[in-house]
């Protein structure tokens, strides 16, 4: 199939458990097969069950393949009770702790470890959970984790995500002191160096240890990419593969994504034709069926690389408008785990960016 957009990348999702009728959930969730990524299965009523049910939102994957050779999911979860949405200033994700889930499958099913990532650092309290790799001899370990929004872009690190011992870093050190501390990615460069990327667009490179300055690139890019829209802008990924760099953003508001591409990831982006993705198309598809899954928000962005190549894809979604998911009323937010083409996209991506 010719590749005319990065949504023409996705693959149909395999079956790990079964197309599952009796689940929660909008209609046109169901069936799914709940075996895939993280969710809580079955929503019991806790006054009748005394169970907390929880909902989940982030996802970011890492394969270890130096210990246990398991693959990692790590996101966020909260009460289901509690709604989407914070109340007063409370509540919902606002309250969300950080969590990991372990896998033998890149899709699942994922089991969920008891603890949590720190629950000495604020009772574990942890958002926008993204998880990376470090540079081999960083003094600080050998896995970082980031949360922000709800705290302030705090760093975590360990030496073995299978002990799961966390030590809080602090927060992420920037030269230009005050900044938006929300949606916080960062990855390791082929060149050695950290780049960071947030909400706002703002890029900031550091060439020490991860503990160390962040020096500022740019303020914001999202204005410097000729058509890229430049407000409500959220959930960007940066990655780096078949000599390019490359990032998927969304704009909320417009229910869609962008794929732009730079040769040195700092500098010269440029907007790729189509959409990255969009919960009003569909695309989540399951092999060897006809069955398609049309969730009401797709966010959170994430990827999952092995040997260079884009593999599989992680979004957050819920089933409903974050508004109307009030809790305890059968709906609730879960992580995906799409596969991926990457290879398609490295070759679409040269086309894009050098010409055809």
């Amino acid at each position: 199939m010719k590749i005319r957009q990065f949504m023409d990348c996705f693959l149909p999702i395999p079956v790990v458990g079964k197309l599952e009728e009796n689940c929660w959930g909008a209609k046109s969730v169901i069936p799914r097969d709940q075996d895939n990524g993280l969710e809580d299965k079955v929503l019991e009523d806790p006054a009748v069950s005394g169970k907390v049910n929880y909902t989940y939102w982030d996802g970011s994957i890492v394969y270890d393949e130096d210990e246990c050779g398991k693959y990692h999911l790590f996101a966020s979860r909260w009460n289901e009770a509690d709604g989407f949405e914070k109340v007063n200033g409370e509540g919902g994700w606002s309250g969300s702790l950080a969590v990991e889930a372990v896998s033998d499958c890149l899709y699942g099913p994922y089991d969920q470890k008891e603890r949590l990532l720190w629950p000495d650092s604020q009772g574990g309290l942890g958002y926008n959970v993204y998880v990376f790799r470090l540079r081999d001899g960083d003094p600080a370990g050998r896995y970082a984790a980031i949360a922000s929004d709800t705290r302030p872009g705090d760093l975590f690190t360990t030496d073995s995500l299978d002990e799961g011992k966390w030590v809080y870093r602090g927060p992420v050190k920037l030269d230009r002191g005050h900044f938006f501390r929300a949606n916080i990615c960062i990855i390791l460069r082929p060149d050695g160096a950290y780049e960071l990327l947030n909400r706002d667009g703002l890029i900031a490179l550091c060439r020490g240890s991860i503990l160390d300055t962040f020096q500022l690139v740019h303020e914001n890019i999202w204005p410097r990419v000729e058509g890229l829209p430049t407000v409500n802008m959220e959930d960007p990924v940066l990655w780096y593969s078949g000599g390019l760099y490359h990032c998927v953003v969304n704009q909320w508001s417009a229910r869609k994504a962008f794929y732009i591409i730079s040769e040195n990831g700092l500098d010269g982006w440029k907007l790729s034709d189509g959409i990255a993705y969009s919960p009003t198309v569909d695309f989540l598809r399951y092999e060897n069926s006809d069955v398609v899954n049309r969730w009401n928000k797709i966010e959170r962005p994430g990827v999952y690389i092995e040997d260079g190549i884009v593999r599989a894809m992680t979004f957050s979604v819920l089933d409903l408008p974050k508004e109307e998911d009030k809790g305890n009323d059968g709906h609730a937010s879960k992580v995906i785990v799409v596969p991926f083409d990457g290879e398609a996209l490295n070759q679409f991506a040269k086309e894009q960016y050098y010409g055809k």
